[in-house]
């Protein structure tokens, strides 16, 4: 999980904030490049300004947050609908106030609709300060997903989450192509280095491939190159 206070959050937060943005919507290229990371981090970060937060988990491809003590088949109330109730991460287990992904075709349906969206979006701030949307991966389409650029022409601003080492060009092209409406503001991307190799790190894959050096010479480039500061940046 991602720190509320680190500074890259931080960055997010300000420009948001400075574009008066009061529903964003996280999405990304793929499953696992970190939408709900960023989701969760900036959601901490807003109600440690004071702001009412709530979250809307509409990755239909892989949900991350369950309703906490609420059956996620149950209906819920027009209340409910319009104000939240307790969801659960469900990995580290952290509550927000949200609302889980629709089950019903019906309901489904309705989501995937524009108009209807935006009117839900509507509705959602009237009671909260600040929503913010997870969204299924772009280039992850099924019968049963919700587009994330229907989701992004629904709110203010879009994040782009691209994962580092591992999100290729071209389908950073063809998720770029796709945000391109004239409905769709996109606030900026966000690179996650998670699984990108540091530069030492790449060069020490480098040297272990010199086999014809003795291991007691490699294992000393090796701690030398990885305790340099400057080789600690991402390749």
């Amino acid at each position: 999980m991602i720190p509320a206070t680190h500074s890259e959050i931080e960055q997010i937060y300000l420009a948001a904030e400075m574009s008066q943005s009061r529903a964003l919507c996280i999405t990304a290229c793929q499953s696992g490049d970190g939408v709900t990371s960023v989701t969760t981090a900036l959601a901490e970060r807003y109600l440690l300004a004071g702001l009412k937060t709530l979250i809307v988990d509409l990755n239909t491809f892989h949900p991350a947050f369950e309703s906490a003590g609420l059956n996620l088949g149950a209906s819920l109330s027009k209340e409910e609908t319009e104000c939240g109730i307790l969801l659960e991460h469900k990995e580290s287990h952290q509550l927000f106030t949200g609302l889980v992904v629709p089950r019903e075709q019906s309901e489904l349906l309705s989501f995937r609709d524009p108009t209807q969206l935006s009117m839900n979006v509507t509705s959602w701030l009237e009671h909260f300060d600040r929503i913010i949307c997870d969204t299924s991966p772009l280039l992850q389409v099924n019968r049963s997903n919700i587009p994330a650029q229907v989701v992004a022409s629904a709110c203010d601003h879009t994040i782009l989450v691209v994962m580092g080492g591992k999100t290729t060009s071209g389908q950073l092209a063809k998720a770029t192509e796709m945000l391109t409406n004239s409905s769709i503001q996109l606030l900026g991307s966000v690179l996650n280095l998670k699984q990108q190799a540091t530069l030492g790190q790449e060069m020490v894959r480098e040297i272990n491939r010199f086999t014809f050096l003795p291991k007691r010479w490699r294992e000393r480039l090796t701690q030398k190159i990885l305790r340099n500061e400057l080789l600690a940046h991402s390749a």
